[in-house]
């Protein structure tokens, strides 16, 4: 599912996950025949809640959900296991955004940009040397024992997971180099980065050919990938309350067709005059937030595989020609063929 995070679930004083990190990790020890159901509630957390778009999970609780799963599966490559059995960023603003990027480099400048929707505690950074390029990972919070490799596992193999995909199967990644010291048993980490991995290294790097990574890709849709991006990115901040308030009014009023200022103006106990200059203020408007809710909710409803024609009729549209015109006007496509590019 295509989403976005909630602004007013982001908690600033500490770090947090999206609710998809919450997810991923439930998958994978179901997959593994564990029953997350009592998990779940030892943690504190509700399944209703994390299957609402937006939901954003503390960090602490991720990292007790994350042990217990280890625990129950007794699986230390949980990480390794969960980004070969499923994709990285699944099918939301963040994964569309990279994959349609006209090169791995665009591709990993916009994750790098956007790594704080998925994980507040993480950070990506690049290191150029010559004819080799690296992603570089850094975690502002230490993850406890037995753990306490999880989140480099999980973002390494995360990188070399989005490698594959954007600069295909014959041209991987050159070296990988962990923090951590070799496992016991190393063979899981050897069998997803192959034999050219660095233990013990001084920071988490991974390296590509630098002219693999600034290579155009044929198949790329820069529009696509950038409408996705700002979608994406507009997420990062709190908006005001006034701003919010109004999201929330075109939000109600999109599905019946009357998303029109005055009803949302009224909807805020303002003047259509006072909400125009208001929001003018914030640096926005109503056309804007119009236009960007019905972008987000195009995407979200194609991604989820809903009908064209019904899509066109709840945003208000007058016809479906008119909601594909305005639909290739944002992303460079049309409706049914990005509908048709989705991976779920």
């Amino acid at each position: 599912m295509t989403e976005i995070p909630n602004p007013r679930l982001h908690n600033t004083s500490a770090h947090s996950v999206w609710r998809h990190a919450c997810l991923r990790v439930c998958a994978a020890a179901e997959q593994l025949g564990v029953n997350t159901g009592p998990i779940l509630e030892e943690v504190g957390l509700v399944l209703v809640d994390l299957q609402t778009p937006g939901f954003r999970v503390p960090l602490a609780v991720h990292q007790n959900l994350v042990l217990a799963c280890v625990l129950s599966t007794g699986r230390q490559d949980l990480a390794l296991f969960m980004n070969q059995e499923m994709p990285a960023l699944g099918n939301t603003l963040v994964q569309n955004s990279v994959t349609a990027s006209e090169s791995g480099a665009a591709a990993f400048q916009r994750f790098k940009q956007l790594m704080h929707i998925v994980d507040t505690s993480l950070i990506l950074g690049f290191e150029i040397s010559g004819h080799v390029t690296a992603c570089v990972l850094q975690e502002a919070e230490v993850w406890p024992d037995p753990i306490a490799h999880f989140p480099e596992d999980l973002s390494i193999s995360s990188v070399i997971q989005a490698g594959r995909a954007l600069l295909g199967l014959t041209k991987m990644h050159q070296t990988v180099e962990f923090r951590r010291d070799e496992p016991e048993d190393s063979t899981p980490w050897y069998e997803v980065f192959g034999n050219e991995i660095v233990w013990g290294a001084a920071q988490s790097r991974i390296w590509f050919k630098t002219a693999d990574v600034n290579r155009i890709r044929p198949e790329a849709n820069e529009r696509l990938a950038q409408a996705n991006f700002e979608s994406a990115e507009k997420y990062k901040s709190v908006d005001s309350a006034l701003v919010q308030s109004v999201i929330v009014s075109i939000r109600k009023w999109l599905p019946q067709g009357k998303a029109v200022q005055q009803r949302v103006a009224s909807d805020v106990g303002l003047q259509v005059r006072t909400l125009q200059r208001s929001l003018k203020a914030e640096g926005t408007s109503f056309g804007r937030l119009l236009a960007d809710e019905r972008r987000r909710q195009a995407m979200e409803r194609l991604s989820l595989g809903q009908p064209v024609g019904v899509i066109a009729a709840e945003l208000g549209y007058v016809d479906q020609s008119a909601f594909s015109s305005a639909f290739k006007g944002w992303v460079g496509v049309s409706p049914i063929k990005y509908k048709a590019a989705q991976v779920i």
